[in-house]
């Protein structure tokens, strides 16, 4: 794998955030077991086959030998889209990452778009879907993972066709490697080992994690 020049790629550590509802298989009763329900909120019939999710900053406290704890939690963005889907069982925001200058990079399936949410780390207000996108359309096609360069470049792994997307903070696509060829529904999550040489990603084709040069 090659990327620009520019690139080195870096790692990271996220977390998404809830989806408005409870998206875990419903497995409290027995009778919902074998059918796999997708749990929704108390009154609600049947799952809806689409609706809006928000992005969370949450606290956790850390004591020795104990359990983390939350401790408080954000909205940070709000009105992102998700979808059933037969074969992902659903679509929704993924990957995020987090750069050093506290931006949040959002992959947003659905709408084929990476989104931006300024000040993350501090903002008290969410930034609604659609009021800050980093890239969208073009190379990207049903991004899922993405990760940081040190250069502080996006890298997002395309779900729809296997390739590996460097997106400038200007928003500006650079290059684009095949990782999988007609790799689509194998890209997933993807970080950088140490020392920024190799791409770690999920190939979900093989069920294994497999290794990029990123020279």
């Amino acid at each position: 794998m090659k990327l620009s020049p520019r690139a080195t790629l870096s790692s990271l550590m996220v977390a998404l955030a809830p989806l408005g509802h409870d998206y875990r298989s419903d497995t409290r009763r027995s009778r919902s077991v074998r059918r796999k329900h997708l749990s929704r909120p108390k009154g609600l019939k049947t799952t809806p086959p689409s609706g809006l999710c928000t992005v969370v900053r949450i606290k956790v406290s850390l004591t020795a030998g104990q359990m983390p704890r939350l401790t408080s939690s954000t909205v940070v963005g709000s009105g992102f889209v998700w979808r059933a889907n037969k074969a992902a069982f659903i679509q929704a925001p993924t990957g995020v990452a987090l750069s050093s200058n506290g931006t949040l990079y959002v992959a947003e399936t659905v709408t084929n778009r990476v989104s931006k949410i300024p000040d993350a780390m501090t903002r008290a207000a969410a930034v609604p879907d659609g009021g800050s996108t980093l890239s969208a359309g073009g190379w990207l096609n049903g991004p899922l993972g993405v990760t940081l360069a040190p250069n502080g470049d996006v890298i997002a792994m395309n779900g729809n066709d296997g390739n590996a997307l460097e997106i400038s903070p200007q928003g500006h696509q650079v290059a684009k490697v095949t990782l999988v060829t007609n790799g689509a529904g194998d890209l997933f999550g993807a970080t950088v080992a140490s020392g920024g040489r190799e791409l770690v990603f999920v190939n979900d084709g093989t069920n294994a994690l497999d290794i990029a040069s990123t020279r």
